[in-house]
């Protein structure tokens, strides 16, 4: 399992700290591909648990974890706002929302890997499952914030789009 670990995570991530450090110009080439490459390769890792227990994810078992997948990573995105927000911390907004997305975002598809090599492709379910919520979860939040909304204000945002349809339906109607 260490090896696996080796494989999937350390030499990657030391591979890419080497060529941002001494390769600078092959880095800055390649950086408008690296994120439809992460998505490919993620897609990749967890496409096959996917596929090969389709039955599975789709049957009523399956359906049992939609709520607890989709509770971890709400916590984890929460929770890791909230802590870095701490009097003790006091993070700026931009690091609070980096660690939101660090701890909501954890690593499923190393947990699908593992899973499938060493607990074989059925154990992978879970993981599959937490991939995709990840993804969909952790992706719609970068892209909230990064419109530059805040979480706090979508109380107020949902109340005003409410009372403009309000006002256009009525609008409408007297016309």
């Amino acid at each position: 399992m260490s090896k696996s670990i080796l494989q999937v995570v350390l030499i990657p991530v030391a591979v890419g700290l080497a060529l941002n450090t001494y390769a600078k110009p092959f880095v800055n080439v390649i950086r408008p591909f690296m994120p439809l490459m992460a998505m490919v390769c993620t897609s990749l890792c967890i496409g096959s648990p996917l596929a090969l227990n389709q039955s599975q994810i789709i049957s009523m078992e399956g359906l049992q974890l939609v709520l607890p997948v989709l509770s971890f990573h709400t916590f984890a995105f929460v929770i890791g706002y909230w802590v870095a927000k701490l009097p003790l911390l006091r993070q700026e907004e931009n690091v609070c929302r980096t660690i939101s997305l660090c701890t909501g975002m954890q690593s499923s598809t190393l947990a699908g890997l593992l899973a499938t090599q060493f607990l074989g492709s059925t154990n992978a379910v879970p993981a599959a499952c937490s991939v995709v919520a990840m993804a969909i979860m952790g992706l719609s939040l970068a892209s909230f914030w990064g419109r530059g909304f805040r979480i706090r204000d979508i109380p107020t945002n949902f109340m005003s789009q409410l009372g403009t349809c309000f006002n256009a339906e009525s609008s409408n109607a007297y016309s």
